[in-house]
């Protein structure tokens, strides 16, 4: 059996994000370097923390091996709710912060996360799924683009001089195995 069959996505418990912030923040560790100095690192990592308490996303979703969380996601409805930024005029489901721990890399963990994200877009009637990320998460870009994600810069925006990109997957794609 392989380690992706024994990987189950479901929704964050109250009792699991303590453990799934932690996950997350480790997740994003190795960004660590690129940041210009140890206060904006340390508020990123504050902020990746508070957001498993983020009341406007519609749902967080965990990947779990018995009761080890691997990875995640958070899923939010519109650019409003996931940026505070209505002025992208995205009505559609948006991914934000899909982290996978480096223990749990290398098993299709976020090909799986993103599998249920177009599920549950889809379940909507989305035509697109969003995301964003930065020239930093170059890994994380290329797994998009093989993925099917294709740029749309009309949805870029700015946080405090970093360009961060748009990508949409278009849902009536298959999903990926």
């Amino acid at each position: 059996m392989s380690v992706v069959s024994e990987i189950v996505i479901e929704n964050l418990k109250e009792e699991d994000k303590t453990r799934y912030a932690e996950v997350l923040v480790e997740s994003y560790s190795q960004y660590e370097k690129d940041y210009t100095s140890k206060e904006t690192w340390e508020n990123y990592k504050a902020e990746i923390r508070d957001s498993v308490n983020n009341p406007n996303a519609e749902t967080i979703l965990v990947a779990k091996k018995g009761n080890e969380i691997l990875g995640g996601l958070q899923l939010f409805i519109g650019s409003e709710k996931a940026y505070n930024l209505p002025e992208l005029n995205i009505n559609s489901t948006i991914v934000r912060l899909l982290g996978v721990h480096p223990n749990g890399r290398g098993h299709g963990i976020a090909k799986k996360l993103l599998n249920e994200s177009f599920k549950f877009a889809r379940l909507r009637g989305d035509e697109y799924l969003y995301l964003h990320s930065t020239d930093i998460m170059n890994v994380a870009i290329q797994l998009y683009l093989k993925l099917g994600f294709v740029r749309d810069e009309t949805k870029d925006f700015d946080v405090n001089g970093i360009l961060v990109k748009s990508f949409k997957y278009k849902l009536s794609l298959v999903l990926h195995k």
